[in-house]
């Protein structure tokens, strides 16, 4: 992964943060062995001291959804020069992390590029890390382990001129949109243009709260679960659209009858089964 396209998502994820003392919105990516991106973005408190810096609400987040090995982390803010991790961060990165690189941006196209060693000498732990304290066969081996929360990170988003979810028209399905593909991801899409259908998984961003069973609109008014019915309000909010495939344009994909909002986060786009 390019170290800007890291440091896009560092700087997404500062929209999220709670900074209403310092002012200073920061955020972080974590890039792990296996190609996921885990965000986090500063999170303070009014006791000061209690405040959590944005790379170790990413590494945190890593390591609690079981990843134990790293590639780099971006950390990105509006100031110049660009940021770098704090003492308590760095010291942490390096238990967790190794010796990763570290890329600190802002908003301005400022990138500075090093390793973890450079900004932490002789860092203290550096050989009483090298097991894990927690015993990987019990967590392995646990009955309860699907219950642990998992995290996807978009690969893509949509643009379909739908700014909320009222305003979808009636026609949709005749009506066309995009789905836009992270260019790193564009070589994914070789030979897509072969399918007529494609299915389009998504995280519906702006769908709050649900009910496991109540009277459905899209099914006469009848009652029905919400596993039974396409309800959008859901335990977790994923959509999967099923749309003609219209034209591949690089990483651009036209399609025909998606009813998606504009910027909803893609996470996935897979081949319809031949019936």
């Amino acid at each position: 992964m390019k170290e800007e396209t890291l440091l896009a998502a560092a700087r997404a994820s500062s929209v999220r943060a709670y900074a209403p003392y310092s002012g200073f919105p920061v955020g972080a990516a974590l890039l792990t062995e296996e190609g996921a991106v885990i965000t986090g973005s500063n999170t303070e408190s009014a006791s000061y001291g209690m405040t959590v810096c944005a790379e170790r609400i990413a590494i945190y987040t890593a390591v609690h959804a079981g990843h134990r090995k790293f590639k780099k982390i971006a950390v990105a803010a509006d100031s110049s020069p660009p940021p770098t991790p704090c003492g308590a961060c760095r010291q942490v990165l390096w238990e967790l992390a190794g010796n990763i690189e570290v890329i600190a941006g802002n908003f301005n196209g400022e990138i500075t590029i090093s390793k973890l060693s450079a900004l932490l000498p002789e860092p203290f732990g550096s050989s009483a890390w090298d097991k894990n304290l927690v015993s990987k066969e019990a967590v392995e081996n646990s009955a309860e382990r699907w219950r642990v929360s998992v995290s996807f990170h978009p690969v893509g988003y949509v643009v379909s001129g739908y700014k909320a979810p009222q305003t979808i028209p009636a026609n949709y399905r005749e009506l066309l949109s995009q789905v836009i593909i992270e260019p790193e991801l564009e070589q994914g899409l070789y030979r897509l243009e072969e399918e007529e259908k494609i299915n389009v998984i998504s995280y519906l961003h702006m769908a709050r709260g649900y009910s496991l069973k109540e009277k459905r609109s899209g099914r006469g008014n009848e009652v029905y679960g919400v596993f039974a019915c396409r309800a959008p309000l859901r335990p977790n909010s994923i959509a999967q659209s099923t749309v003609e495939l219209v034209d591949v344009n690089k990483n651009i994909l036209t399609v025909r009858g998606l009813d998606l909002i504009d910027g909803t986060p893609v996470l996935d786009i897979k081949t319809v089964m031949p019936r």
